[in-house]
């Protein structure tokens, strides 16, 4: 081959991602592009645990993103069902921690194509529609789930961790542990703001 034509092809390369010119001008696949994709792990049974009813203790900072170290705690109940045809679950949080007759609705889709889930929530205090979702996947017993939203005007990312502890854990033993965090600094840093602890108190379907 043509000096020349080495030359022009060594600085194509770069730029033909996963394909490689020809010295005819043609195209052919590369080592990259004959790779066959990775295989999605089937995710959709991650959450299983979480079907049945439940009392959750939970703890939340008081001024988030302003250094405090100041904690409320109080109690919470939740139950979960799944969401027919395999699409997900959904579970409804009640407390009157925030106001009488409080009401968060948690509404998770599974995407099989990705084997990521997406995590909505709204509540009956000001929230007219579904939040932006959190996206992510569990990876053994922890689940990692990020959104980017804003927080009194600046953008932050939200992070759910999930933990499954045991999930076969009864008579009053913590099942599984939550916490919410926000970063200001693109992932820099974090600071966690809400957690809780579930303790399974029944086995069978939300009903509402």
């Amino acid at each position: 081959m043509h000096p020349r034509i080495k030359k022009i092809l060594a600085l194509m390369a770069p730029l033909c991602g996963a394909v490689a010119l020809t010295a005819f001008g043609g195209y052919i696949p590369s080592a990259a592009a004959e790779q066959p994709a990775a295989a999605v792990r089937d995710g959709s049974y991650d959450f299983d645990f979480l079907k049945g009813i439940w009392l959750m203790h939970n703890r939340r900072l008081k001024q988030r993103l302003a250094g405090s170290h100041e904690w409320a705690e109080f109690d919470s109940t939740d139950e979960n069902r799944p969401l027919p045809g395999g699409l997900g679950n959904e579970d409804v949080f009640r407390t009157d921690f925030f106001k009488k007759g409080f009401v968060g609705l948690t509404v998770r889709i599974y995407d099989p194509a990705t084997g990521l889930w997406s995590l909505y929530w709204s509540d009956n205090i000001g929230y007219g529609s579904l939040n932006p979702p959190q996206v992510g996947k569990f990876d053994g017993n922890v689940g990692i789930f990020d959104c980017h939203d804003t927080f009194n005007g600046k953008p932050v990312i939200v992070r759910y961790i999930w933990t499954i502890l045991d999930k076969d854990a009864k008579d009053g033993k913590i099942v599984a542990h939550f916490e919410q965090s926000f970063s200001p600094d693109d992932g820099k840093t974090w600071e966690v703001n809400f957690t809780n602890d579930l303790i399974r108190t029944g086995d069978g379907s939300a009903s509402w």
